[in-house]
């Protein structure tokens, strides 16, 4: 990706990281023939592109094979163990909510914390979660199929914060984030 594309995916990324739970879309038509060789969707593989670099270690969860050697290839980025992640990897179906390996920053420095790159089946079509929080103006519901047991995982990152993790979900072109700074309960109305 050149520049220009980079700062495109960051822009949308910043703009997802800003409104929670809302849905946005990577215009990935210009640079499709970069994104087709990508083991990943391609708003994870513009993301990887656009985010990791060799100062940025990620950790690998149940990916298929062939992404550490693309994510080499492509991003210089050293493949590390969660506990020195700045970022993680995973499908979003596997994942387990139940533990807690990634770094989640500390008191002083909670901007340590990790961030979560999921790949999911569906930003849309998951049980409905009610987010509140910076940059939702009451409430907004989201409904990404997530793994069970991540409502329970979010409830226990709120005790701890400003520590915490924050969430990229992917899905084709889309992607949706959770920063670690909203609460999440599930949509008991729906």
């Amino acid at each position: 990706m050149n520049t220009q594309h980079n700062q495109l995916v960051f822009r949308t990324l910043l703009n997802a990281m800003s409104a929670p739970g809302k849905t946005f879309a990577f215009d990935t038509a210009e640079w499709s023939d970069r994104l087709s060789s990508a083991p990943l969707s391609p708003a994870c593989a513009a993301i990887c592109l656009s985010l990791l670099d060799g100062a940025s270690p990620i950790s690998l969860f149940q990916m298929r094979e062939s992404v550490a050697p693309w994510l080499l290839r492509h991003c210089r980025v050293p493949i590390s163990s969660p506990e020195q992640a700045a970022f993680a990897l995973g499908m979003g179906k596997h994942w387990d909510w139940d533990q807690n390996l990634l770094n989640i920053g500390s008191e002083e420095k909670p901007e340590k914390g990790a961030t979560l790159i999921l790949e999911l089946d569906s930003l849309s079509d998951g049980a409905p979660l009610q987010l509140t929080g910076p940059g939702i103006a009451s409430s907004r519901t989201a409904a990404p199929r997530l793994a069970p047991g991540f409502v329970n995982f979010w409830h226990k990152q709120q005790g701890l914060y400003p520590r915490g993790i924050d969430l990229i979900l992917c899905c084709g072109n889309e992607c949706l984030c959770l920063p670690h700074s909203i609460s999440i309960h599930a949509d008991r109305e729906n």
